[in-house]
């Protein structure tokens, strides 16, 4: 990795953290918040462009997360799921200084919190609506790669979307699912293999993807 891009990157955002920060105090129904996204978006627009300068595989994802003391604002460097990026992403982060108080920095797109998946009732996928309850999987060890884990997903008849592979119905809004559950990293590194099921009615056992964090984490990696 360019250690001269990494610290141009660095510098981008702190120079920015100002901006970035802003939008934490903005009201949610004011004028300030939508200029202060706009703000944010280029912000992150600029960011994504000095990350693909570092390496074309990685990107960056900005979130507004829940703290003890209100929200801050998210960080997350990531690989667009190609473990070729791996390296690169936990290098990149390394290298980052220290942050203001209310930016977090982290390698990775994390998991969307258990408590806030709760929440969730559709997840809007091209247009569609998607039951978001009704995507559920089970996981098995993969016996082709002892550590990792062999995916069956079940999900309902509005996950198909135009943009899913001619031969994998639902693949789009299962891999989106599994992502949100398990975060970026256990996708790339503890997932061997994922088959998917149309239906409205997935056996029992199947679990939500935010369930199978403890099951990869009580596993052993090899």
């Amino acid at each position: 990795m360019d250690q001269h891009k990494a610290r141009d990157f660095w510098q981008t955002v702190l120079n920015n953290s100002a901006q970035l920060c802003a939008v934490l105090d903005a009201t949610p129904t004011g004028h300030g918040l939508r200029q202060g996204l706009q703000r944010i978006d280029r912000i992150v627009q600029t960011l994504r462009h000095a990350a693909a300068d570092i390496d074309p595989l990685l990107t960056v994802e900005v979130d507004l997360v829940p703290a003890e003391d209100g929200a801050v604002l998210r960080i997350a460097v990531s690989c667009n799921h190609d473990p070729e990026g791996i390296e690169t992403v936990q290098q990149l982060v390394a290298a980052a200084p220290a942050m203001p108080p209310r930016i977090q920095v982290c390698a990775f797109t994390p998991p969307t919190p258990k408590a806030m998946a709760r929440g969730l009732t559709s997840l809007e996928v091209h247009g569609r609506d998607v039951p978001i309850q009704k995507v559920r999987f089970i996981a098995e060890p993969s016996t082709a790669a002892p550590g990792t884990f062999d995916i069956a997903c079940f999900v309902p008849l509005s996950a198909l979307t135009d943009q899913d592979p001619e031969d994998v119905p639902g693949a789009l809004v299962a891999n989106i699912v599994l992502s949100m559950g398990i975060g970026e990293l256990r996708v790339m590194t503890r997932v061997s293999s994922i088959g998917i099921a149309v239906t409205e009615q997935p056996p029992p056992e199947a679990l939500q993807a935010w369930d199978l964090v403890e099951i990869f984490d009580s596993a052993l990696v090899h």
